[in-house]
């Protein structure tokens, strides 16, 4: 009877055991099937184009001292009249001839006699802006403003009426380099490429653009504009207008 217990106790414990055993078995064997992933490349370039300025922006102010804040205001306005003349006298528009500040501040010397700052007169400072002139007139127009009365000359900016062209061109050619670059790494892996996933544009110095309020590039002082009276020679040169961009493509 303890015999045949036994048996029948080893016997369902085997079974037991040869299903725990195929259970596992089967669980191992079960796995999800490998995503596909597409190989991509990204890849960087920039191209330039070489353009010389044509247009000019002026910046230039009137500087007048008197002993009373009326007289140098009065001063002060005549001078700017004069220069304003000036410059619709040579056909410049009204809307490209824009006074940028105009300030009043006293000015002080040190007595001591009684160990004190005192006023010792009134400046008034007028400073102006003439944009959309052309690079070739701009050095005697800048004589002609002297006669009349500017005293500061801040700074003469050189932009291109072409910049959006030829930034047009460089960004095309750096779009091609990209793809250059791109061909060249996909062939070494034995890849070539597919469709473009991704291009973005870098960043673009817009300074050189034709629009107002630009940035000075080049500065000219006003002994310089007024030396001899003879009109400064303004050499802009040669420009690079750059582009850039990022380009992610999908190889196949």
């Amino acid at each position: 009877m303890k015999k045949t217990l036994l048996a029948t106790i080893f016997a369902v414990a085997a079974l037991l055991l040869v299903l725990c055993m195929a259970g596992c078995s089967t669980g191992s064997s079960a796995s999800a099937p490998a995503s596909d992933q597409t190989a991509e490349i990204t890849v960087s370039a920039s191209a330039s184009v070489s353009l010389v300025p044509d247009k000019a922006s002026v910046y230039f102010g009137v500087s007048t001292q008197e002993n009373s804040p009326e007289l140098a205001q009065k001063k002060n306005t005549e001078a700017v009249n004069r220069v304003t003349a000036v410059l619709t006298g040579r056909g410049i528009a009204e809307k490209s001839i824009r006074t940028t500040s105009y300030n009043m501040y006293p000015q002080y010397i040190w007595s001591d006699s009684s160990g004190e700052q005192r006023i010792n007169g009134y400046n008034v400072v007028t400073t102006m802006s003439v944009q959309d002139q052309d690079i070739e007139k701009v050095g005697e127009l800048l004589s002609a403003c002297v006669e009349a009365g500017i005293n500061q000359i801040d700074s003469v900016s050189f932009l291109c009426s072409g910049y959006d062209d030829a930034y047009r061109q460089a960004f095309i050619q750096a779009v091609e380099a990209a793809r250059s670059k791109a061909e060249a790494v996909a062939a070494a892996e034995g890849k070539k490429l597919a469709d473009v996933v991704s291009i973005s544009e870098g960043w673009q110095d817009t300074s050189l653009r034709y629009a107002k309020g630009a940035n000075s590039i080049a500065s000219i002082s006003v002994e310089e504009a007024a030396m001899d009276m003879a009109a400064p020679v303004l050499q802009p040169g040669e420009s690079e207008i750059s582009a850039s961009v990022t380009v992610t493509y999908r190889l196949k």
